[in-house]
């Protein structure tokens, strides 16, 4: 569907884009993450047209539009502010497009009329866009964006200026709608639970080159560099020298945080790095464990609250951090408090190494 291959782009001799190849495929909502400045919104300008790339190709279709003036791509955008004309109803602000191919004033009206019926705006036909909400700014947005039939659709940080609670609103709807309307979209973010919210597919930019894609569970499970695994979501890392190998486990020591086992292809025995999300730890209950588990010992100096789940903090014997994110159930739970010894556990399973070489 959309087919990227080696574009670079430069500004002012400072490179933005280098390299970057890509394939999505019809129909995907593929959410495009980095932090501010990596790249991302001028990629999606490069692919929409407003700006040229220094070299590389870009295939809509299989047809190039590399060369294609913004108008003949058959692309749309939404912006951030989302750009509506104040000064029009929602009815005419879709109505823009359509007009602008001099399309008949009836096949208009019969297309805005489904399109008000998929994005639940039929009572705001009238209405202008000062006088309706966020989020209903952002259907009125998506409404004139996809009229004229675009095979993708590209949207810029769309909601980055609303509060979490609407945000997370927001996002459940435009999931809900491109499964209605069946258009490709690819969402540029900053925000990891969006685009893991959001993403069928995904890919993680870094100074201007992916770092790695995929769907959202393959980059937080198996995340191919330290950079993605810690980007994507809080993570433990603890290392230490191998001490002993059988077959495809390894005992890896911690000096005096003990050892750890995990499942492991190494044979360097210099220091290795390996990690653990927080969710996969939970506090020794002394109760019989099904399957192979490391344990560690610290005192626990932190408890954050976060309504759906509480994130532990124990210092270990070095000093080291160790963070244990804890989702709340209704059955009683020990109440720990800082300052007391603790013991944790977490399977062998869940260790895992990251080959950067």
């Amino acid at each position: 569907m959309l087919k990227l291959d080696s574009i670079s782009k430069s500004f002012n001799g400072k490179p933005i884009l280098k390299e970057i190849s890509l394939e999505i495929g019809e129909g995907e909502r593929f959410t495009l993450l980095g932090q501010s400045g990596c790249g991302k919104s001028t990629l999606l300008r490069i692919i929409a047209g407003f700006e040229s790339p220094d070299k590389g190709k870009i295939w809509i279709e299989g047809k190039e539009v590399s060369s294609l003036p913004v108008e003949k791509r058959p692309v749309g955008l939404i912006f951030q502010n989302y750009a509506l004309f104040q000064h029009m109803t929602v009815y005419d602000n879709i109505a823009v497009g359509p007009r602008i191919r001099k399309l008949p004033e009836p096949e208009i009206a019969k297309q805005i009329d489904e399109l008000l019926e998929i994005t639940h705006l039929m009572d705001l036909k009238s209405s202008y866009p000062q006088h309706i909400s966020g989020g209903e700014a952002q259907r009125v947005a998506l409404a004139r964006a996809v009229i004229n039939r675009p095979k993708i659709l590209l949207l810029d940080e769309p909601l980055s200026a609303l509060d979490p609670s609407l945000r997370q609103h927001l996002r459940e709807e435009l999931v809900e709608m491109q499964r209605t309307l069946g258009i490709t979209f690819l969402f540029v973010t900053h925000d990891q639970e969006e685009a893991m919210s959001v993403g069928t597919k995904m890919c993680i930019m870094e100074n201007g080159c992916i770092k790695q894609s995929g769907t959202p569970a393959d980059l937080y499970d198996r995340p191919k560099s330290s950079f993605v695994a810690t980007f994507l979501g809080d993570i433990n890392c603890l290392s230490g020298t191998v001490e002993q190998k059988n077959e495809n486990l390894v005992m890896l020591s911690l000096g005096d945080n003990g050892k750890i086992q995990l499942a492991s292809k190494t044979t360097d025995t210099k220091e290795q790095r390996c990690y653990v999300r927080p969710e996969k730890v939970y506090f020794d209950s002394g109760q019989g464990q099904i399957e192979p588990v490391n344990s560690l010992e610290g005192t626990l100096f932190s408890i954050d609250f976060f309504g759906n789940h509480t994130r532990y903090q124990i210092k270990l014997k070095d000093g080291t951090h160790f963070k244990i994110s804890l989702q709340h159930r209704k059955s009683k739970q020990h109440q720990y408090s800082i300052g007391e010894s603790v013991r944790v556990l977490f399977a062998v399973s869940d260790v895992f190494q990251i080959n950067e070489n």
